[in-house]
């Protein structure tokens, strides 16, 4: 499965709740491609960029504008990427998710609509639309999003609960698996959606509840992980 380690890596360089409290590593994917290393290893320079000050001046700093500061770096450093390839769907997708993180929604569907388009087989950037659908007031454009998605292995049980055709506690149920590794990626992810699912129907609660888990226990290279400290600093209303 492909992950998303680079926007993982975004999200702890530009959320104030995620400073420091996560470590950066590549995907067995990431390991075999060196475009992903180099990559992987321009984000390690964007996230030295703050560091560099001194101490003072970051003390002066808004914890809301030093944010949307990392992800501007972020968005521009992805901007460099598609232009040099215009059809990475990653850099789109990881463009569109920090785009999504700093408020424009309809910047941030066009992205990763365009990495859908690019690879429409991949379901997450389906699941990411809906996400910033729903967030957008928007209707929901999910079934279309999903006819070339392999509806018979995971995360076909998210999209469903997506959909209306499950529910998270018979989603958490399909996570499990033999293979503890498999496992804990599903848990998590089972845990991050339904989060979203409970936010998107007003249950903020249960919402925390659920980003808490996966906040905790995704591995460090699923970009739910991350995203669920961010929703969670928003939900205590630190952005």
């Amino acid at each position: 499965m492909r992950r998303s380690t680079l926007i993982a890596a975004a999200l702890l360089v530009a959320s104030p709740a995620l400073v420091a409290s996560q470590t950066l590593a590549l995907d067995s994917h990431a390991a075999d491609n060196s475009a992903r290393v180099s990559r992987l290893a321009g984000y390690a320079e964007i996230a030295r960029l703050d560091s560099k000050e001194q101490p003072d001046m970051r003390q002066g700093r808004d914890v809301k504008d030093q944010a949307k500061s990392a992800f501007n770096q972020i968005i521009a450093y992805y901007n460099a990427a598609i232009k040099k390839d215009p059809k990475d769907d990653d850099a789109y997708f990881h463009r569109g998710i920090a785009k999504f993180f700093t408020g424009s929604l309809a910047t941030a569907r066009a992205d990763v609509a365009q990495a859908s388009k690019l690879d429409p087989k991949y379901p997450y950037y389906a699941l990411w639309i809906d996400i910033i659908d729903k967030r957008s007031n928007a209707p929901s454009a999910l079934e279309q999003g999903i006819a070339q998605v392999d509806m018979t292995k995971w995360p076909a049980p998210v999209v469903r609960m997506f959909l209306g055709e499950t529910t998270p506690a018979a989603v958490l149920a399909a996570a499990d698996d033999p293979d503890p590794k498999t496992k804990i990626g599903q848990v998590c992810e089972a845990d991050f959606y339904s989060g979203e699912l409970a936010l998107q129907q007003g249950a903020k609660e249960e919402a925390a509840r659920l980003f808490h888990l996966a906040a905790n226990a995704c591995p460090h290279e699923f970009v739910e992980g991350p995203a669920a400290k961010d929703e969670l600093a928003v939900l205590d209303g630190v952005e």
